[in-house]
């Protein structure tokens, strides 16, 4: 009877501390996205400067986060979060800027940011 409790207990410990990587993945993307956005913004009204600075600030948190991120998720979706976080530096940083371009790098970077949540959930299609 103590193997039953023992493996219902550590089933449980799982499930929780996946429940606390969801949460902590879900605050930890959103406010990476709400920076990311709040660049976009001040990229369309042209203060290059300040969209530079807070995708700058987004890639050092992420570079931050990155032992904890390759140990709860697959590399090639990290890896991919930071060339685009590169790219879109590239873009504001330049001598010529290119908003159009830099608008759809900023939106794949938003897309991947929401699917590494996506990914994470307990759901019939992550599942199968």
């Amino acid at each position: 009877m103590r193997r039953l409790y023992v493996s219902v207990g550590l089933i449980v410990a799982m499930a929780a501390l996946s429940g606390l990587h969801i949460w902590h993945l879900n605050d930890f993307t959103g406010q990476l996205t709400g920076q990311l956005t709040r660049a976009q913004q001040m990229a369309a009204q042209e203060d290059w400067e300040g969209a530079a600075r807070l995708t700058r600030q987004a890639k050092e948190r992420w570079v931050a986060h990155e032992g904890y991120l390759h140990t709860t998720l697959r590399h090639t979706d990290i890896d991919a979060v930071l060339i685009s976080l590169d790219e879109a530096l590239a873009f504001l940083e330049g001598a010529e800027k290119q908003p159009a371009e830099y608008a759809a790098v900023n939106a794949r970077l938003l897309t991947q940011l929401g699917l590494l949540v996506e990914a994470e959930l307990p759901t019939l299609t992550n599942i199968l």
